[in-house]
């Protein structure tokens, strides 16, 4: 072969190789939100795998009657789906009773609030005089109908994310049914001396992913249980929902304790003024808690990560993927951890 065919040859074969990374790239670009999905469901199946697996181990009659797999697995979700509806109603219904209350007395309460700024302002004139605004929140609120089209589109997307919520429940129920299966498929792309270590690989990695899910759940625990001691010591009303609402949106990476915070600082409006210090300074003291102190360590328990790694993780996914990066990035973050692990156990010269 002359040396001339050969360069021809090479170029081509490098111009394949980035088309075919590209064209690849492009793929996954496009399928983004599929991947999170499965990423999603894969999580959750993990989390909850430990717990099927004891339910199978249970004797549950004297002849030692046991649950099979997949009837342990409905029992399972069948108990999360309870658990979501009774969270659920134990938040809509207290939504919707105060918010007819607050409906029927907001003018009263505007007039109180008004009046309580223009009394701030004239006794520090330095201050900006917030009650102009509040005069004008009537005004505002009757022109709501300019919301209406941008008020379905939200509507669209919520169903969308109902839709998306229940593919990803089958999908890891699915993950769960034929889990041996698919671990042992995956295994079986490998030569066969190294399929034990592949699965061993995949069972730390559900492990982590168990963990992480764990971990979140407690967080979500630990900030709604700080939320309500807060709210219930300044003396708000309706400290359980607030806790409730702070334990929820804890599951949103980062900004989590921030919207917790909202519905406590709209009550304390309607408060003496000191309320709303307090409140902003406690919900401000937790979140500077939950994101420096508490999340490094319960996931440094849950998922191995030291609170360095698990703070880049949360970081740098925030940057790639928004909110949904952050909360992923973490279980992904101790999946990679795994898979280097290994990867230097596997090139590094025995000591």
């Amino acid at each position: 072969m002359s040396p001339r065919t050969d360069l021809v040859l090479r170029t081509a074969l490098v111009v394949i190789t980035v088309l075919v990374i590209a064209g690849l790239a492009w793929l996954l670009i496009q399928i983004e939100e599929i991947l999170l999905a499965i990423l999603i469901a894969a999580i959750l199946a993990a989390g909850v795998a430990p717990l099927v697996s004891r339910l199978q181990k249970i004797r549950w009659t004297r002849r030692g009657w046991q649950l099979s797999r997949i009837a342990a697995i409905v029992l399972v979700f069948l108990a999360i789906i309870l658990v979501l509806l009774a969270v659920g109603a134990l938040l809509v219904t207290p939504l919707v009773i105060e918010t007819q209350q607050f409906i029927a007395n907001f003018p009263e309460r505007t007039t109180q609030l008004q009046t309580q700024l223009e009394g701030l302002h004239t006794k520090y004139p330095w201050l900006p005089d917030l009650a102009v605004f509040v005069q004008r929140l009537p005004q505002e609120l009757s022109n709501l109908s300019r919301f209406f089209a941008p008020a379905a589109g939200v509507a669209f997307r919520f169903l969308g994310g109902v839709a998306t919520v229940i593919t990803v429940l089958f999908m890891a129920f699915y993950m769960l049914v034929e889990g041996p299966a698919i671990r042992s498929g995956f295994a079986a792309l490998f030569p066969r001396r190294e399929r034990a270590k592949m699965e061993d690989v995949l069972d730390q990695i559900g492990a982590k992913f168990g963990g992480w899910l764990r971990g979140q759940l407690l967080l979500g625990f630990i900030i709604g249980l700080a939320a309500w001691l807060l709210t219930s010591l300044i003396g708000l009303p309706y400290p359980v929902l607030l806790g409730i609402v702070a334990g929820i949106t804890e599951l949103v990476p980062m900004i989590g304790p921030t919207l917790g915070a909202i519905p406590a600082v709209f009550l304390a409006l309607f408060q003496p003024p000191v309320k709303i210090l307090f409140v902003i300074v406690g919900y401000a003291a937790i979140q500077q808690a939950e994101s420096n102190f508490v999340v490094p360590r319960v996931m440094r328990s849950a998922v191995g990560l030291s609170p360095l790694l698990t703070i880049l993780a949360l970081v740098i996914g925030g940057k790639l993927l928004g909110i949904v990066g952050a909360l992923l990035g973490v279980p992904v973050a101790a999946a990679l951890q795994v898979v280097v692990g290994e990867i230097v156990r596997r090139f590094r010269p025995d000591e």
